[in-house]
């Protein structure tokens, strides 16, 4: 079966290095509308997106956030936090971040962009956790949490298409272990 949004999923692919070719301004504002259509738990729209251009900002991030995708930070024109309000939905904001984050990831992807979806989000909400660093950077809130930044941008390679399980080690048929 051929479709559009399906192929997206499919040929989607976390990018760690970037060149510096700007990003149309039809284009970040088509990725960061996908975060705002994301659906949420009773449509609170707990999210709010940040967009890093500063490139002294995005040295800050690469030299405090513990990732492999260090250098896509530094290189990408643009990173998007993803940062959730605990008010606004107390039980269902780290989902609603994740989901949002995933439609800007997609939306990058079917515009001819890359991403990475860095997590960012400290379940025990440390003191010195990357997620700390990332809020004090940002100047973030304490009542926000981050869920994740994405570097954006055009690869400047053409990332492998990794092996994935198959269906039939995933499916379970009415009861977990039946197939």
């Amino acid at each position: 079966m051929t479709n559009l949004v399906l192929d997206t999923i499919q040929n989607r692919r976390s990018v760690l290095r970037f060149d510096n070719t700007p990003i149309e301004k039809e284009k970040m504002e088509a990725i960061v509308n996908a975060g705002r259509w994301a659906p949420s738990w009773l449509n609170k729209q707990p999210w709010k997106f940040i967009l890093v251009k500063d490139k002294n900002i995005k040295e800050q991030l690469s030299e405090n956030i513990p990732t492999p995708f260090i250098q896509g930070l530094k290189e990408a024109p643009v990173c998007i936090a993803v940062v959730v309000d605990t008010t606004e939905d107390p039980f269902h904001y780290i989902e609603d971040g994740a989901v949002a984050t995933q439609n800007i990831a997609l939306a990058a992807h079917s515009l001819g962009l890359s991403s990475c979806w860095i997590g960012i989000f400290d379940v025990k909400n440390q003191k010195k956790s990357a997620e700390a660093y990332v809020r004090k950077i940002l100047g973030i809130p304490q009542t926000y949490r981050v869920i994740s930044i994405l570097p954006i941008g055009y690869s400047r390679y053409e990332p492998p298409k990794p092996d994935r399980k198959r269906l039939d080690e995933l499916v379970h048929r009415d009861r977990f272990g039946q197939s």
